[in-house]
C-alpha cells in the first residue's frame, strides 16, 4: 500500500507539473541595450580642406541586431541641398561607407544627425559639426 502511494503521489506531481515539462524552448536573450555608432570620418569638428569629395565612414553595432540607420547632413547655408540617406540592416554590425561631394567649395559648417535603431526599437542618435576650409 505504500508503494502505491508513492506512485499515486509521483504520477499526480507529474501530472501537475505537465506544463512545465512541455514548454517549447524560447530564446531568452533580452535586448536592452542601445546600439552604437562610431565616427571613423569626418569626425567631430573636423576640418577638412582640399577635395569636396568626402567619405562618410561609420561603425554601426549592436548587441543583438539592427534594423535602420539614417544620415542627414545639412550645409550651414541652407539655401543649399541637404544630404539624406535610410538604409534597412538585419546584422549585429555593419560599416557605413559612402562618397559624398559638398554642394559648394565655399568655407561652411556642416551639421551632420545620424539616427540608428536595433530590431527591439532601442534607438542611437547623435549630432555632431565638421568645417570644410
Amino acid at each position: 500500500m505504500k508503494n502505491f502511494s508513492i506512485i499515486v503521489v509521483a504520477t499526480f506531481t507529474l501530472w501537475s507539473c505537465k506544463d512545465e515539462f512541455n514548454l517549447p524552448q524560447y530564446s531568452s536573450y533580452i535586448d536592452g541595450t542601445n546600439p552604437t555608432i562610431t565616427l571613423v570620418s569626418p569626425t567631430e569638428n573636423d576640418t577638412l580642406s582640399g577635395s569636396t569629395e568626402i567619405i562618410l565612414n561609420y561603425k554601426l553595432k549592436d548587441d543583438y541586431k539592427l534594423k535602420s540607420f539614417t544620415i542627414r547632413i545639412i550645409p550651414e547655408d541652407i539655401n543649399l541641398p541637404e544630404y539624406i540617406d535610410s538604409i534597412a540592416l538585419t546584422d549585429s554590425a555593419y560599416n557605413y561607407f559612402k562618397q559624398y561631394t559638398l554642394p559648394t567649395e565655399t568655407a561652411m559648417r556642416y551639421e551632420v544627425n545620424l539616427a540608428l535603431e536595433d530590431s527591439a526599437s532601442w534607438g542611437t542618435n547623435k549630432v555632431y559639426f565638421f568645417n570644410y576650409k
